[in-house]
Formats: C-alpha cells, sequence, structure tokens
C-alpha cells in the first residue's frame, strides 16, 4: 500500500537526491540555461548561498542556540529548495539588469516547481530526524480521542473508535508554559488510581511533540489493550518555554524551569487527575533536550520522580557551549553551573542514600556520537551514586527511529514501577 511506502531509508534517500537534482535542473533550464539566463542563475545561487551560510553560521558558530551538529544533507536539500523557489521568483521580476524577461510558460513551470522542491527539501530533514518514517505518518489512525479538559471533566465513560473503549488525549492549561497534552487510559473511567508518564520533547519541539511525531499514544494504546484498560497517564509537557526556547532546564533569568517541572507539573498533575499520590511511582521522561532534562530534574529533586529516562541526552545542560551556558545562565559562576549538573551531583552522592530507590534507563542509538559517548558515563554515575539504571543502544542516530523505539521498549519498565503489571 502507498501508505507503508517509507520516507526514510536508503532508497528513499536515492530517490529524494535524484527528484531534488531534478528541479534543481529543471529550475535552471527554465530560467534559460548558462547563457540566456546566467544573470538570473548567479543571483539566484548568490541569494541561496547567503541563505544557507547565514543558518550555517547560525546553527553551528551563533548563536549556536542547539549543541547537536545539523548533517550537511539538511543544509544541501534544503538550500536546493531555496534555490528553486528563488529562480521562480527572479522569473517574474520586470528587472532588465536581470535580462529579457521570460515567457509566461517558463514563469508558470518554474512556479509550479517550488512546492515540490520545497516538499523534497523538508523530506531531507525527515531522513534525519524520521518525524515520518513512512507516507501513512503524515495522517496516522487515531487511536484516542482529543478533546478539552472541560469536555474530559464532563465524562464518566471511555471515548470509543471502531467500537473499542480507547483513551482520551486531554488538552490541559499548563500556565505560565504552553498547554500540556495527556493521554488518559480507558481504566481511569473504572475508577483505576493510575501512575503518570511526563514526557519531554528536545529542542526545536512542543508538548504535543511525543503525540505527533513520538507516537506515545500508540504505544500507550498497545499496552493498556493487554492490560485491562490501564497503562500510565502519558503526559506532554513543555519544557523549553517555546519552539525553540533552550533554558537549560534550570531556574535561570528568565524560565525557571527545574521548579515548573519538579514542583508545578506534580501539583497540576494532581489537582487535574486522579492519580496515584506517591510521586516515586512517577516517571519523567524525554527525547535529546528532554532526555537531559528528565535526568537533570531527577538528579537535582529526586522526591519529584521515582524513574527516568534519558534518550539521547547530553553530557551536561547545554545552550550550545559550555562556556556559552555558564555565563548566560548562571553569571558566569561555575560553582553554580556544578551546583545542578547531574554529573557532579551524581559524583558527590556516591556511597550516599541521596537517590535510593531511583531507577532510569539510558537509550541512545548507534549512530549518535554525542549520546553514545556521554550516556554510558553518566549510566556509571548514576549506578554509583545508588540509582538502579541501565545503558542500551537502538539501530539509528538522533531521530525518532530511536525515540519511538525507546519508548515502546521502556514503557512496561515504567508501569512497572508504577505498580502496574
Amino acid at each position: 500500500m502507498l501508505s507503508s511506502l517509507p520516507v526514510v531509508g536508503t532508497a528513499a534517500a536515492t530517490a529524494i537526491a535524484a527528484a531534488l537534482a531534478a528541479c534543481a535542473v529543471a529550475a535552471v533550464q527554465l530560467v534559460g540555461g548558462p547563457r540566456i539566463g546566467r544573470r538570473r542563475l548567479l543571483l539566484a545561487g548568490a541569494l541561496t548561498l547567503a541563505t544557507v551560510g547565514t543558518c550555517v553560521f547560525g546553527l553551528t558558530v551563533w548563536p549556536k542556540p542547539f549543541p547537536d551538529v545539523v548533517p550537511w544533507w539538511i543544509y544541501a536539500g534544503a538550500g536546493t529548495g531555496v534555490f528553486v523557489a528563488v529562480c521562480a521568483g527572479l522569473s517574474w521580476l520586470p528587472l532588465r539588469a536581470l535580462g529579457r524577461p521570460l515567457q509566461l510558460w517558463r514563469k508558470v513551470a518554474l512556479t509550479t516547481l517550488v512546492l515540490p522542491a520545497l516538499i523534497l527539501g523538508y523530506l531531507c530533514v525527515n531522513l534525519e530526524y524520521q518525524q515520518y518514517p513512512t507516507i501513512g505518518a503524515f495522517r496516522r489512525t487515531p487511536v484516542a480521542v482529543q478533546m478539552s479538559l472541560e469536555e474530559f471533566q464532563q465524562r464518566d465513560h471511555p471515548p470509543t473508535l471502531d467500537g473499542r473503549e480507547v483513551g482520551a488525549l486531554v488538552t490541559v492549561p499548563a500556565a505560565p508554559m504552553r498547554d500540556a497534552y495527556a493521554y488518559v487510559p480507558p481504566a481511569y473511567w473504572q475508577g483505576a488510581t493510575l501512575p503518570v508518564m511526563v514526557l519531554l520533547s528536545g529542542s526545536p519541539g512542543s508538548p504535543m511533540g511525543w503525540f505527533t511525531d513520538g507516537q506515545a499514544d500508540e504505544t500507550a494504546d498497545v499496552y493498556q489493550a493487554q492490560h485491562g484498560g490501564a497503562s500510565p497517564i502519558v503526559i506532554g509537557v513543555d519544557g523549553t518555554g517555546s519552539t525553540t526556547g533552550n533554558p537549560a532546564c534550570v531556574d535561570g533569568p528568565q524560565l525557571q524551569m527545574q521548579t515548573y517541572l519538579a514542583d508545578d507539573i506534580p501539583r497540576l498533575i494532581k489537582d487535574t487527575f486522579r492519580v496515584n499520590q506517591d510521586q516515586h511511582t512517577w516517571t519523567i521522561g524525554g527525547l535529546s533536550y528532554g532526555g537531559t532534562c528528565s535526568l537533570q530534574v531527577v538528579a537535582n529533586a529526586p522526591e519529584a520522580y521515582g524513574t527516568f529516562l534519558d534518550f539521547s541526552g547530553e553530557p551536561e545542560p547545554s545552550i550550545g557551549s559550555h562556556d556559552k551556558t555558564v555565563n548566560e545562565m548562571f553569571g558566569g559562576d561555575e560553582g553554580a553551573f556544578r551546583s545542578v549538573n547531574p554529573a557532579s551531583l551524581l559524583v558527590k552522592a556516591a556511597g550516599s542514600d541521596t537517590y535510593e530507590g531511583i531507577a532510569g534507563r539510558f537509550v541512545s542509538g548507534e549512530r549518535d556520537p554525542m549520546a553514545t559517548k556521554a550516556l554510558p558515563h553518566l549510566n556509571f554515575l548514576a549506578r554509583q551514586a545508588g540509582m538502579s539504571t541501565e545503558y542500551s543502544t537502538l539501530p539509528g542516530a538522533h531521530s525518532y527511529q530511536v525515540w519511538r523505539a525507546a519508548l515502546r521498549d521502556t514503557f512496561a519498565f515504567a508501569a512497572k514501577r508504577g505498580g502496574l503489571q
């Protein structure tokens, strides 16, 4: 079926690259070729290089908001899409300096190329992060019914889809951050008191990311279908403050993120849902920045959650580099940084009972250099500090290919830690 056709992997990458190349060649020819359209092509090339160069500089030099390295093919694919779009835009400009005007059919043909070229450029990004592994993933079959908090509070029975009971995906206002989204399984309406799993996306990201891209609702639905309608209540919350925010998961100069996740979110959950009041049964987990943040919250507030899931996390809190993080988030105070840095806290706690009863899982992609270096070391420190942790790898890089599988693989572990069998 067309819906099962993969848009990631070697074959897909080859097809996407070939299609992008065809779009670029067609754009060159429609502009008039190297001779007639030379001026337009030179200007389009210069504008494209300037755009891509600015992005490369911003993501790798300054302000470098994310520590992760962006692969070259993302720049190449997106740049090709931009080149086609610029060629189309320039074809409509009546500037003598660009040469003689193009025929109408050439302008229309160029404009028609823009959308497929930009889609192919996005698919180059998707090759790396794998938000959508197949064509069908762009329009998933729902496994939970979305509703507002008011609608949820008025229900006295679980929602249904295709004649079977399913969970609800509830929008929960979570000021001062963005709304949270909670998957509530059918057993909730049977009077069950359930554990909690708080999930954090990366940066860039959103509280809904674990459901739209990470398929957390599908993982929870499979679990509840096998366990009499019960699963943890899974809540995607805001750990960054905005789509591209990076507050380093600390109580910093602008956002009090550690306090928000360790104190405010648990209070909000208890006030909103009927849950197990013992937070030692709760789990906090996340991917990339969210993984770093999950370990960080537990390391700084072990009373807030009993279990953590660190998928592809970083070695330490970071807004791009160590020096930048210390200077901007801690006023240049290295001691203040170490006082919240998980690695430092774990070393300090070795041989004590600070983290007694805390358990966790570290998971990285086999082709994720930063995580495969950082997480085994953090796992060692966590075990030395008295935590019960394990480290494992999965096929893939720094992508949802890894994070979806990691959640599936650790979900039963977290549920058992929450008292579900």
